[in-house]
């Protein structure tokens, strides 16, 4: 919504484009975590491990204002012709999912972060068992936002190749 007057110019979010906003932030964040961690895991320089451990906790973390602003957005479009309920909750039940193992990746790298202060040696498992939390996550937050892409991009639904026409 945007809002102009004589002297400003002011635009306002509302639930559903502040969701599609912060909810790429884990989508493309995981798969540049799982990267980083792959680096760092081959790497001898011990700030490159405990910076990608850091970005594992935000990155994680992150998923938690997409997961938040799911109802908001659920608020504005949920009354809208042609979207179903059915697949809102479908998206809904994943993004859940993905959450919690987001989060836990987040915690496991925070772990692993803490007990190398200790254990400097640690560092490398802790690497390798966040790059596998990672990986799940990851996998995860595909499939939700694919079933996010089908409240509002009919185009995806349909994915039978007998139904493609060539031209």
């Amino acid at each position: 919504v945007c809002l102009e007057s004589e002297r400003s110019y002011y635009m306002a979010f509302n639930g559903a484009q502040f969701h599609l906003l912060v909810n790429h932030i884990p989508v493309v964040g995981f798969p540049f975590l799982i990267v980083l961690l792959l680096i760092a895991s081959e790497t001898k320089i011990i700030e490159i491990k405990k910076f990608t451990l850091i970005v594992a906790v935000a990155i994680g973390m992150s998923s938690l204002a997409a997961f938040w602003t799911g109802e908001p957005a659920e608020d504005v479009i949920e009354d809208w012709p042609g979207v179903s309920a059915q697949l809102i909750h479908g998206h809904e039940e994943l993004a859940e999912k993905s959450m919690v193992v987001a989060v836990l990746t987040a915690l496991a790298a925070a772990g692993a972060y803490l007990l190398q202060r200790r254990r400097p040696e640690s560092i490398n498992k802790g690497l390798g068992v966040v790059l596998i939390f990672a990986l799940i996550t990851t996998v995860l937050l595909i499939l939700t936002a694919h079933e996010g892409g089908k409240i509002r991009h009919p185009e995806i639904m349909n994915t039978d190749s007998s139904n493609i026409k060539s031209h």
